[in-house]
């Protein structure tokens, strides 16, 4: 594994060939997400040697610097050094208001040439992006941390103006309470999520099979709470201590991925009502008990946790759920004026008390939650749910309603979903994840949709995925195919983007698996080639 460093709408892509003899490739030289603009230059490559030096002046450079030493430290043995200015050959970092032409704060502008490399950005995270991009045209084994000697480490002499389709949020869903995920495999998971140019983690830390945050003021949440998993009641106590939730969380910082935790509630409170019996909704007589309490003990309960949890994520994010409250119970637990009343109750708290923004699932929404100051996670697609059939779908509601909301949909992003057959929302296939268009694909678009869409998120809830074998088998390069589609954009954006076949051909097997590999994640079709090659270019549509 990677060693640790804590440190409006576009209508085309433009790939020109300028003054090179040789048209610029169409796959983007391999970069994931595929650039905005990429033009090949006339001239020789550029080529990092022993002798080539890092000029990262101003402070915001300084981070993307100790990072781009450190993985070509790591994976070459090139230990690059720091100066203020060269007469040699340079790699230079700046940040400036006006670096790039684009408004998007993660845009970023590379050069390079046979004397230098300039990476340009007016925000830090821009500047990361660009060193990403800048890696990836490097040979996929600096990814790894395990030096290989004889890298050819040459840039080819091009220009890349760069932007994301979505600015503000893209990210990964992280599911530790069905099956729990250690911190140096959460490690590498944001090591993957920063080579796709993700920007935020979703942290599912609480459900019925287990509670995976130290809380200290509810010690039994941990000693009680944390025995078992989806597979094995009785497995021992697996969960994080509050000091490995601030590594990670500083680990993530330093590469531009914030996280946000979820804590659901009033629903899948199953593993805190074992640590604490007492907090069990009075109707809900199951076996195995779900529901939390919703009088003033529950809320208490609640808010003690959130406050707790609020100390340790840095996000402007906190998630509660609210989803499926009254799931699988013999009689109704919550009216829905009641689990309204909880709900305003929850998400005044975390606004007023905790200062940050609460993020609810699209249920509580359809049940009648009308606050533009929250955000709405749209998992639920069609008009037919368990229960009923809805008038509007989801996102149409949330377009009328003109509520800001993530971008989940399940049949689209819920990398849980088997790759070929089986699953309640259907296989999904990282061709049709490549297929999928965002905004194209969405019910009752209207001009206000790209404002009010925060961003999107895959999912990998942990039900079925007990190993990180499994996880890297469901995630990758399914993630491959949803970074470049909430990066670059779907047809309705970029209507030249590579055919899946193309893409998989040109850009997925020549670079990207050679990444995971170097850092060490399994991927679907990595043991049979074949599968990937044979895999149909589908497209979902509802």
């Amino acid at each position: 594994m990677m060693k640790r460093l804590i440190t409006g709408v576009v209508l085309s892509m433009s790939i020109v060939s300028g003054f090179a003899a040789e048209r610029a490739p169409e796959n983007g030289f391999g970069i994931v997400p595929m650039p905005y603009e990429v033009k090949a230059n006339a001239g020789s490559p550029f080529v990092i040697t022993k002798e080539t030096v890092i000029i990262a002046q101003a402070a915001e450079t300084k981070n993307c610097a100790a990072y781009l030493q450190q993985r070509l430290r790591t994976s070459s043995g090139l230990v690059l050094r720091r100066r203020g200015s060269t007469k040699g050959t340079a790699i230079l970092l700046k940040v400036a208001g006006d670096a790039v032409a684009f408004s998007e704060n993660d845009a970023y502008r590379l050069e390079s040439s046979a004397d230098a490399i300039t990476i340009s950005a007016k925000t830090e995270q821009g500047l990361f992006y660009g060193v990403q991009s800048l890696l990836q045209l490097l040979p996929p084994a600096v990814y790894g941390d395990t030096v290989q000697a004889g890298l050819e480490l040459k840039v080819p002499a091009l220009s890349i103006n760069d932007k994301p389709s979505m600015d503000r949020m893209r990210g990964l869903h992280v599911d530790i309470s069905r099956h729990f995920r250690t911190k140096e495999e959460l490690l590498l998971i944001i090591d993957s999520m920063a080579m796709h140019k993700l920007n935020t983690m979703h942290l599912h830390a609480t459900d019925v099979q287990g509670w995976r945050i130290e809380i200290k003021a509810y010690p039994k949440l941990t000693t009680i709470g944390a025995i078992g998993n989806k597979t094995d009641a009785n497995a021992p106590a697996t969960f994080l201590t509050q000091e490995e939730v601030r590594e990670i969380v500083a680990y993530a910082k330093s590469q531009y991925i914030s996280i946000f935790p979820e804590i659901d509630m009033p629903g899948h409170m199953g593993a805190a009502i074992r640590a604490y019996p007492e907090l069990n909704h009075p109707k809900d007589v199951k076996d195995k008990k779900y529901a939390l309490r919703g009088d003033a003990k529950g809320r208490d309960f609640a808010k003690t946790v959130l406050a707790e949890i609020n100390e340790l994520f840095d996000s402007e994010y906190i998630h509660i759920g609210f989803d499926e409250v009254n799931y699988g119970a013999k009689a109704e637990l919550y009216t829905d004026p009641e689990l309204l009343d909880f709900a305003t109750d929850i998400t005044t708290f975390i606004k007023k008390d905790l200062k940050k923004t609460p993020i609810v699932w699209d249920d509580i929404f359809m049940h009648g939650l009308d606050d533009k100051e929250s955000v709405v996670q749209w998992w639920r697609y069609g008009k037919n749910y368990w229960w009923k059939r809805m008038k509007h779908t989801v996102d149409e509601a949330l377009n009328m309603k003109k509520q800001p909301f993530i971008m989940s949909p399940a049949y689209w992003t819920y990398f849980d979903m088997k790759n070929l057959k089986g699953g309640w929302a259907k296989p999904l296939s990282a061709a049709q994840v490549y297929n999928w268009d965002p905004y194209g694909d969405m019910l009752g678009v209207t001009e206000d949709t790209r404002k009010l869409a925060v961003g999107a998120i895959a999912c990998t809830w942990s039900e079925k995925i007990p190993t990180m074998q499994i996880f890297g088998d469901r995630t990758y390069p399914r993630l491959a195919s949803f970074s470049e589609r909430i990066w670059r954009g779907g047809k309705l954006e970029a209507p030249s983007i590579l055919s899946w076949p193309d893409y998989r051909d040109q850009v997925l097997i020549p670079f990207q698996l050679k990444r995971y590999d170097a850092l060490g994640l399994h991927y679907w079709s990595k043991d049979n080639p074949k599968l990937l090659l044979d895999l149909p270019d589908n497209r979902k549509q509802l």
